[in-house]
């Protein structure tokens, strides 16, 4: 019979790790080091409490302690699909269980897609690992997004329809206040308004892939360029002085078109109150007819 005493190989090995600066003394002060995976900036702490909120720190209390080396992923019900794709999973080192908030449907399917899903560790508590992993902060991806794109991207030919990405009714920082005039308008257009959070991810693949338009007014939901078919057309709508980076980088590195549509500059009610069950003081809107033009020109 065999020998079942002992012990099963590690799940993760540090070969892959290349330190990359950080100070000897990172680990004494608190500080992550960075290491590189893939062409991907990776934050580790060891050892480490992670938190059902996403952050990680050296310190503090934990009520469950693990021998383990986890990958911190952005996820739960305040991480868009968008944000969550570029959050994490493409930089998973092979061999690493994943952790996090409670996943939504569109995440598990993303992860189940990646083959990480089985490896999950729902936090509901904090818990102290031996080691935290995290993707460090970026305004601009990474190339290791290219190979998570490769394996969720539906080889769909680029068909001439137009799709359309609006953000929530408000997000954290803004409020946009013509949302249902300007879904009303695209639909007219026929411009199909799709909702990420909402549909399979086949089918938003799929939609994303045919599609030889896009209008982006969601910055959360840049990471969901990475799905797009090279060519297509991305107008990128953002309040005025609040253009992000991430969709333009994207669009370079997968061979978009990419334009910029700057609608009204966010209003503040400096003098008076928010209007009736608004949430976040900046509000702004989209003009439409400058809009129509902007996409009758797109080449």
């Amino acid at each position: 019979m065999p020998d079942d005493s002992s012990p099963p190989p590690p799940r993760t090995t540090l070969a892959p790790f290349t330190p990359r600066g950080g100070s000897k003394w990172a680990h004494r002060f608190g500080w992550a080091k960075t290491v590189t995976v893939s062409g991907a900036e990776i934050s580790r702490w060891e050892p480490a409490v992670a938190h059902p909120d996403g952050t990680v720190t050296e310190g503090g209390s934990a009520p469950d302690m693990r021998d383990e080396i986890v990958f911190m992923l952005a996820a739960g019900e305040k991480v868009s699909l968008g944000r969550f794709l570029l959050g994490g999973p493409a930089s998973v080192p092979a061999g690493t269980a994943c952790c996090g908030a409670p996943l939504t449907a569109r995440q598990a399917e993303v992860l189940r897609k990646l083959g990480l899903f089985s490896g999950y560790i729902t936090l509901s508590a904090p818990v102290r690992f031996r080691m935290v992993l995290a993707a460090a902060t970026a305004d601009v991806p990474g190339p290791h997004i290219k190979g998570m794109a490769e394996r969720l991207r539906r080889k769909t030919q680029i068909t001439g329809a137009a799709v359309a990405i609006l953000p929530p009714r408000e997000t954290e920082r803004f409020a946009l206040t013509n949302r249902a005039s300007l879904t009303a308008w695209l639909r007219a257009r026929k411009i199909t308004v799709i909702e990420p959070e909402t549909m399979p991810l086949d089918m938003l693949a799929d939609y994303m892939a045919a599609a030889g338009t896009v209008v982006l007014a969601d910055p959360e939901q840049s990471g969901l360029l990475a799905l797009c078919s090279t060519g297509a057309k991305i107008l990128e709508i953002a309040p005025e002085g609040w253009l992000g980076v991430q969709a333009r980088w994207l669009a370079e590195m997968f061979g978009l078109r990419w334009t910029a549509f700057f609608a009204a500059a966010p209003g503040y009610p400096l003098l008076g109150e928010l209007p009736f069950g608004a949430l976040v003081p900046l509000s702004y809107d989209v003009p439409i007819r400058a809009l129509g033009k902007t996409l009758d020109t797109l080449d």
